[in-house]
């Protein structure tokens, strides 16, 4: 039986003070996302604007991209909950406000 493990951290410490990094044979440091590639994706999700891209993916500079995801899933939850599957589905955008909202408490933690 073969088994593939993928874990992401920020904090290869962490895993090796609890004992469990050498269960990875290979780790691959991922640099953060600059605008025109937080631009790229935003393209391809379709879950703005056109007029809002170029704002957000600005906004998106130097960010590792898995906090983009969980910024991006948080602002398509929309300000009252529960709009996620809209945006995903095309029928609604995320507001750049809003989106802005949730970049602010995401980079707080």
């Amino acid at each position: 039986m073969f088994w593939l493990y993928i874990g992401t951290t920020s904090e290869l410490n962490f895993l090796d003070s609890v004992g469990v990094q050498d269960a990875f044979s290979v780790t691959y440091n991922v640099p953060t996302l600059k605008t025109e590639d937080a631009k790229k994706v935003l393209v391809q999700l379709k879950v703005f604007s056109e007029e809002d891209i170029d704002t957000a993916a600005e906004a998106l500079n130097d960010m590792p991209i898995k906090k983009m995801y969980m910024v991006l899933e948080m602002a398509a939850q929309g300000e009252e909950g529960g709009e996620a599957e809209a945006v995903y589905s095309g029928k609604q955008t995320i507001s750049i406000s809003h989106f802005h909202e949730c970049l602010q408490d995401a980079v707080r933690y």
